[in-house]
C-alpha cells in the first residue's frame, strides 16, 4: 500500500514514495537514500515495515525528481527533506539516512530538533565532504550498485554538480544539541564508511546513541540479508518512548 507522490520545492519537483498513510499509531519514518539512490530502492524495506507509515524521499538529480541545473549544496539537499516534511504535516518522526546522505540528515535534525522522534544513522561519518577532482570519473567508473548501472539512477549532471557545489561541513561540535535516541548502524568488514573511532566520535558526543554493528555487511548494510536492517530499525523505533 503505497503511492508515488511529488511536491513542489521552489519550482523542482522532488519525488517521493508513501506507504500506509492512514496508519497513525506508530510515529511515521522518513527514510532519505543513499548518494546514487531513489525511493525505489527502499520499497523492500518499507514492506517490511508495514504497516507503519513511511516516506522514501528522492533527493533532486536522482530518479523520478527533477535535475537541476544547479543547486546541489548541502543546504540544497536539506530543502528537499524539508519540503516533503512540510507539505506532509510531519511531525514526532524517525529520520533515516544512509551513507552520504547521512549529513544531509544531520543537517535537518539540527534544524528541526523538536520534531524528530529518534534519528537512524547508517554507516557513515558525521562529515559533509567536498569531494575532490577526478571523484566524478571514479563514482561513475563504479559497479552497478544494488543491481543497477549509475547511468539508469542518476545523470551526469547531477554528479557533476554534487562534486562541484560540494564543501566541508563537520557535525561533531553540534551533536551534544541533539536529544533525541539515535541509533547508529556500522558495517563491520572492510568497506565500511564508518570507522570504529568516528562511530565512538559518535557516542561520546551523543551518549544516548547506540552503536549497532553488522558483522557480515561491507558498507552495503542491506545484504548479505536485509532481515538483520529491518529487525535492528524495528526494534530501536519500538523502544523509544512514547512521549518522543
Amino acid at each position: 500500500m503505497y503511492k508515488d507522490c511529488w511536491v513542489d520545492n521552489k519550482g523542482i519537483h522532488i519525488h517521493f514514495i508513501e506507504a500506509n498513510a492512514d496508519k497513525k499509531e506508530e510515529a511515521p519514518l522518513v527514510i532519505i537514500p543513499g548518494l546514487s539512490e531513489s525511493a525505489e530502492d527502499y520499497i523492500a524495506i518499507i514492506e517490511k515495515l508495514s504497516p507503519r507509515h513511511c516516506i522514501i524521499i528522492t533527493l533532486r538529480g536522482r530518479g523520478k525528481s527533477d535535475t537541476p541545473e544547479t543547486g546541489y549544496t548541502l543546504y540544497d539537499h536539506v530543502s528537499d527533506i524539508d519540503a516533503v516534511v512540510q507539505h506532509l504535516k510531519l511531525r514526532n518522526f524517525f529520520l533515516f539516512g544512509y551513507s552520504r546522505s547521512v549529513s544531509y540528515v544531520l543537517q535537518y535534525a539540527l534544524n528541526n530538533k523538536t520534531i524528530i522522534k529518534g534519528l537512524i544513522i547508517g554507516d557513515y561519518p558525521a562529515i559533509h565532504t567536498q569531494l575532490p577532482q577526478g571523484w566524478v570519473e571514479f563514482f561513475s567508473s563504479l559497479p552497478p550498485w544494488r543491481g543497477k548501472p549509475l547511468s539508469e539512477r542518476m545523470s551526469m549532471t547531477a554528479l557533476q554538480n554534487i562534486q562541484k557545489e560540494s564543501s566541508q561541513v563537520l557535525f561533531w561540535d553540534d551533536l551534544s544539541s541533539i536529544e533525541c535516541p539515535v541509533l547508529i548502524i556500522r558495517a563491520g568488514k572492510q568497506g565500511a564508511a564508518l570507522s570504529v573511532e568516528a562511530a565512538e566520535q559518535y557516542t561520546e558526543k551523543m551518549p544516548q546513541a547506540n552503536i549497532v554493528v553488522f558483522d557480515e555487511s561491507d558498507h552495503n548494510l542491506f545484504e548479505p540479508h536485509i532481515d538483520p536492517l529491518i529487525q535492528t530499525m524495528e526494534t530501536f523505533m519500538d523502544k523509544c518512548p512514547a512521549g518522543k
